[in-house]
C-alpha cells in the first residue's frame, strides 16, 4: 500500500508501480498451469531475485549499476543496506511462491490479484489525492484498495458458482485494507497476499 512518508516523487511512483503490476503475469499465468509447475516457476524466480539483492548487497559494482538503473524508483530502507537485504519486488515474489503452496488455487490466484493491483492503486491514489492520514498511510489509498479489491474478487476464479463465495471475498477485502493502515514492521508485499489469503481461505471454509 502507499507509504505517504516515501521520498518517491508522484512520476517515480507510477513508474514503481508499472513493474509491479507486471508481475500480474505470475497470476495469470497461473490460472492455466498446474500448481507443480508454478512452484518450479517461482522458486527459480524467487532464487534469482535473492542471488541479485545480494549481489547488490556485498558487491559495490554491482550495486553501482543496479543503483544507476533503479535507484529512482526505490524507498530509502531499499537502498540502506543496513536496514532490509531485500527490495519490496522479492517479497512480492516469495508472497506469491507461499501462497502457491499453502492455498487452493482460486485463493492462491486471487491473493496475487489482490497484491498487486490493490497495492498500486491503493499507493497511486494515496500519493496524488490522499489527504486524511492515518498512520503513515492514507484513508483514500484505503478506498481505492478496497474498491480495486471488489473488481478483483469479480473477476477471479473461484470454487463454486455460490453467490456467497463473493461476499466473502468482499468481507477478506474490506478486512485487508483495514489490515494495511496497521504499522506492522513485515513489508506490505508479503504481509497482503498472506493476511488476504488467509482470511479468504478460513471464510470459505467455515461458510462453504
Amino acid at each position: 500500500m502507499e507509504e505517504t512518508h516515501s521520498k518517491i516523487s508522484f512520476k517515480n511512483e507510477v513508474y514503481r508501480k508499472g513493474i509491479h503490476l507486471s508481475s500480474s503475469v505470475i497470476p495469470f499465468t497461473y490460472i492455466f498451469l498446474s500448481r507443480q509447475v508454478e512452484i518450479i516457476i517461482l522458486v527459480l524466480i524467487v532464487s534469482e531475485l535473492i542471488l541479485i539483492d545480494i549481489l547488490r548487497s556485498k558487491n559495490e559494482n554491482f550495486s553501482r549499476f543496479y543503483l544507476k538503473f533503479l535507484g529512482p524508483i526505490l524507498r530509502g530502507h531499499e537502498i540502506d543496506k543496513n536496514k532490509y537485504l531485500f527490495t519490496g519486488g522479492t517479497y512480492l515474489v516469495m508472497a506469491f511462491l507461499i501462497c502457491t503452496i499453502i492455498f487452493p488455487k482460486p485463493v492462491a490466484v486471487t491473493s496475487m490479484f489482490v497484491a498487486v493491483f490493490c497495492d498500486s492503486m491503493a499507493a497511486i491514489v494515496g500519493k496524488n489525492l490522499g489527504k486524511h492520514f492515518i498512520s503513515n498511510k492514507t484513508l483514500e489509498g484505503s478506498v481505492a484498495f478496497f474498491l480495486t479489491g471488489i473488481i478483483i474478487i469479480l473477476l477471479t476464479p473461484k470454487f463454486t458458482d455460490a453467490v456467497t463465495e463473493y461476499y466473502l471475498g468482499f468481507i477478506a477485502v474490506f478486512l485487508s485494507s483495514v489490515f494495511e493502515l496497521i504499522p506492522i514492521k513485515i513489508d506490505d508485499n508479503i504481509s497482503t497476499p498472506l493476511f488476504f489469503g488467509l482470511v479468504y481461505f478460513v471464510l470459505i471454509k467455515i461458510f462453504l
